[in-house]
C-alpha cells in the first residue's frame, strides 16, 4: 500500500510517521521552495513539481492526482487545509482508483460547505447564530443584511476553516472592503470566493467536540478541545479538556455533536466547533471534516493515534475494540514565524539554529537550515505538554517554551510565554477577545534583572557599538548560561528564557523608519516590502495623490494579506509593481514625492 500525502511540512511528516509504523509506503509532491523540507526526505517516494505558484502543487487537483498516479498511490490523505474539504477533490480521487482517506464527499459537500450546512442543521434545531447565507452577494444586499443583523458581525467563507478570510466588521463602511478581502482570501486558499455573514459574540468561547465514525454505523465523541485563544481568528493555544466547562453544558455540545454526526452516518475524523457564551448557551460554529491542527491535545488526553484510527476506519476496520479513557490535561502552543513587534508580520528566512525541548512533544515541519516560504502559513511547529492536572501541563508547556529556540525568523515565541504566564490564562478566564487585551509586551525589566545578575558584562566591540541603543544585552558574554547568542550574516542573535533579540553588527548603509505597514526610507522616498510576498491589490496608481495612512496596494504572505499604507500626504511617482508579483523583503514597491 502507497499512502500519498497531498500536503506538507508538519502535517505530512505527522501521517507519514503512523502510516509507516501501520505498514504504508508514504509518497509525496513538492514544489522546488519544499525541496530541502523533512517531509521530502521523509517520504519513500516524492515528485518534484514545476509551478508558476508553489502552491498550485497542494490546490490543483488534477496535478495533485496527476502525481498521486505517477507516484502509484494506494490511498491518498489530505492532511488538512489545500483540498482536505473539497468534496470534488474526493470524487475525483475515487474516479482516479484510489482510496480517500477521510469522509465520503456527500457529507463533506454538506458539512464542509458552511451554508449548506446550516440549512440542513435547521431542520435538526441546532442552536445557529443569526446569519444571511443567499445567493445574491451583492454589496447592495449585504449591507441591507448587515443593517438587519447589526454590527459587528463576521464575513466568513463558505469553505474551508482555520479562520482564513474571516474578517470582522464593526461599522458599514468597513463592509465592502472586508467583503472583498475574504472573497480574494477564500478563493486563493479554498478555490471558492462564496462568503456569508453572520452575527458576532463578544466574549465568547470557541469549544469543539472531537468526533470519529467507522463504516458500520459506530459513531464517538472523543473529548472537546478549548480553542478560545486566537489572534484574528486563528487559533495559539488550544487545551485538552475545557476544564472550565460546566458538565451540562458539555454534555449538551456532545449530544448535539452526536446527532449531527448519526444523521449522516459520519465516517472518519471530524470537529464540531462552536461558541459558548460562557453560561449555558452554545450555538454551532462549523464542521470541519478533516483532521485537525489540534489533534495532539486529543492524542494525549485520550491516549490513542487519531491518525491511526483515520487510516484504520479507512481500511474498513470497526471502532468497536476502542475503549476511551481521559486522563490528565494537554496543551499546545503554535510557533509561528511571525514578528509580535511589528504588527506580527510574517517573518521568513534561513533558520540557523532550531533548539527544542524534548521533554515535550514537538511537531515541526522544519529543522535547521531549512527556509522558511512566503508562500505558505507561517507555522514553524507546535509544542504540546502534558500533565495530571491543568496547572502543570501549563507549566511544562512554560518550562518547554523557555528552552525552545529559534536564530533566524523572528517567532511568537515570548508572547506564548506571555499568554500562558497571564493571570487571564491562569484562571481561565478566556475569549475569542481575550488578546485583544493582552498586547504583546517585551520585559525590559526583566532583561535588565537578567543583566545585573551577572558581574561578567564586557564593553562592546566597535562593531556593536550601537548595540545598547537597541538591545538591553547587546555587550554581553557568549559563554552566559542563561543567555545564548551566535552570529549569522551580519547579525547577533539573543536568546534568553523569556525573549529573543537580534541586532545589526555590520553597517549595512542607511535604514528606512517603518511606516504603518511597509519600510519607508524618508531620504529616498520609497516605500520597500516589509516582507517577501505577493501584490494581490493595487488602489491606487501613479500620478495619484494620496493622504497619510491612505492604503496603496495589499501584500499578502503566508496566507495573511498586509496593507502597505502611504506615510504622509503626497504623490505618487512611480508604481513599481503590479498585481500578481512576487517581491523580496526590502524592494521597492512605490516611489513617492510630497506636494
Amino acid at each position: 500500500m502507497i499512502l500519498f500525502i497531498a500536503n506538507r511540512g508538519e502535517v505530512a511528516r505527522r501521517i507519514m510517521k503512523t502510516a509507516k509504523r501501520l505498514g504504508f509506503k508514504t509518497a509525496v509532491a513538492y514544489p522546488p521552495c519544499d525541496e530541502d523540507l523533512p517531509f521530502v526526505r521523509e517520504s519513500d517516494f516524492s515528485l518534484r513539481v514545476e509551478t508558476k505558484l508553489a502552491r498550485q502543487v497542494y490546490v490543483d487537483i488534477s496535478r495533485v492526482i496527476e502525481s498521486a498516479k505517477i507516484l502509484k498511490a494506494t490511498h491518498l490523505h489530505p492532511g488538512y487545509g489545500f483540498l482536505s474539504e473539497r468534496p470534488e477533490f474526493v470524487r475525483a480521487v475515487e474516479a482516479a482508483g484510489i482510496e480517500f482517506v477521510g469522509p465520503d464527499a456527500a457529507s463533506m459537500q454538506l458539512l464542509g460547505d458552511k451554508v449548506s450546512s446550516r440549512s440542513f442543521l435547521k431542520k435538526l434545531n441546532i442552536p445557529l447564530l443569526p446569519s444571511y447565507e443567499g445567493e445574491d452577494l451583492s454589496i447592495h444586499q449585504l449591507q441591507f443584511e448587515a443593517n438587519r443583523m447589526g454590527y459587528p458581525l463576521l464575513v466568513k467563507p463558505s469553505a474551508g476553516g482555520g479562520g482564513k478570510g474571516m474578517i470582522k466588521v464593526f461599522s458599514a463602511d468597513e463592509l465592502a472592503a472586508a467583503v472583498e478581502s475574504s472573497q480574494r482570501i477564500a478563493l486563493e486558499s479554498f478555490g471558492d470566493s462564496r462568503i456569508f455573514l453572520e452575527s458576532y459574540v463578544p466574549g465568547a468561547r470557541h469549544v469543539e467536540v472531537q468526533i470519529l465514525g467507522d463504516r458500520w454505523g459506530n459513531i464517538l465523541t472523543v473529548g472537546e478541545r478549548e480553542c478560545s485563544v486566537q489572534r484574528r481568528h486563528q487559533k495559539l493555544i488550544e487545551e485538552c479538556p475545557c476544564q472550565f466547562l460546566p458538565e451540562n453544558v458539555r454534555q449538551n455540545l456532545y449530544h448535539h455533536s452526536l446527532r449531527v454526526a448519526k444523521e449522516l452516518q459520519y465516517q472518519s475524523l471530524g470537529t464540531m466547533e462552536w461558541l459558548w457564551d460562557g453560561s449555558d448557551s452554545i450555538y454551532f460554529l462549523e464542521v470541519n471534516t478533516r483532521l485537525q491542527v489540534e489533534h495532539p491535545v486529543t492524542e494525549m488526553v485520550f491516549g490513542l493515534d487519531l491518525v491511526e484510527w483515520q487510516l484504520r476506519v479507512a481500511l474498513g476496520q470497526s471502532l468497536d475494540s476502542l475503549h476511551l479513557k481521559p486522563r490528565g490535561h494537554a496543551v499546545e502552543a503554535r510557533l509561528c514565524a511571525e514578528d509580535p513587534q511589528n504588527q506580527f508580520f510574517p517573518s521568513g528566512g534561513k533558520i540557523h539554529r532550531l533548539k527544542k525541548d524534548e521533554g515535550v512533544r514537538n511537531d515541526f515541519g522544519y529543522e535547521e537550515g531549512n527556509t522558511v516560504s512566503s508562500d505558505f502559513d507561517s507555522m514553524l511547529g507546535k509544542v504540546i505538554s502534558f500533565g495530571e492536572t491543568r496547572d502543570q501541563s501549563v507549566d511544562r508547556l512554560i518550562r518547554a517554551l523557555e528552552k525552545t529556540c529559534v536564530f533566524g525568523p523572528t517567532t511568537n515565541r515570548a508572547y506564548l510565554i506571555q499568554i500562558l504566564s497571564s493571570s487571564l490564562f491562569m484562571k481561565g478566564q478566556l475569549s475569542t477577545q481575550m488578546l485583544e487585551t493582552l498586547p504583546y509586551e517585551f520585559d525590559f525589566e526583566a532583561a535588565l534583572k537578567l543583566l545585573r545578575s551577572h558581574d561578567d558584562l564586557v564593553t562592546c566591540k566597535s562593531y556593536d557599538e550601537d548595540a545598547d541603543l537597541f538591545s538591553p544585552w547587546g555587550a554581553v558574554k557568549r559563554d552566559l548560561s542563561d543567555i545564548d547568542s551566535e552570529d549569522f550574516f551580519g547579525f547577533r542573535y539573543f536568546h534568553t528564557r523569556f525573549s529573543d533579540w537580534k541586532i545589526k553588527i555590520e553597517k549595512q548603509g542607511k535604514e528606512g523608519a517603518s511606516s504603518s505597514e511597509g519600510s519607508f526610507d524618508e531620504g529616498e522616498k520609497r516605500i520597500r516590502s516589509p516582507m517577501p510576498g505577493r501584490i494581490v491589490k493595487i488602489l491606487k496608481n501613479s500620478s495619484d495623490q494620496i493622504v497619510k495612512g491612505e492604503v496603496i496596494l495589499i501584500l499578502e504572505a503566508m496566507k495573511m494579506e498586509h496593507k502597505i499604507l502611504a506615510p504622509w500626504r503626497g504623490k505618487i511617482k512611480d508604481l513599481k509593481v503590479t498585481e500578481g508579483d512576487q517581491v523580496l523583503p526590502d524592494e521597492v514597491l512605490i516611489e513617492l514625492e510630497k506636494l
